[in-house]
């Protein structure tokens, strides 16, 4: 390991044998993905030709995903809630406010 990447790792107090400057553009892209960056976007910004090369950098959890599940949920239940109030609004002698 080069000093530059003994000190970066000092420096984040990591206690990692493999650490390297390679390691930071797996934590990079990783944190692109969980920032909500299309898998195409990140490719491009990674300078990778594929999709396939880009999914092998990034590292999600399941903790992520589930995060990730959930926000998409609770937005389909606003969606939901709307078009069913909107509904409501449009009923044969439904009172309008």
């Amino acid at each position: 390991m080069d000093l530059v990447e003994s000190g970066a790792k000092d420096r984040a107090g990591l206690r990692v044998e493999r650490f390297s400057t390679h390691t930071t553009r797996h934590l990079c892209l990783t944190d692109l993905a969980r920032m909500g960056w299309e898998l195409h976007a990140i490719a491009t910004f990674a300078g990778h030709r594929s999709t396939e090369s880009t999914l092998q950098y990034i590292h999600l959890s399941g903790r992520d995903l589930a995060e990730k599940l959930q926000r998409g949920m609770d937005q389909i239940h606003a969606w939901r809630m709307e078009m069913l109030a909107s509904l409501g609004e449009h009923k044969p002698g439904a009172i309008k406010s």
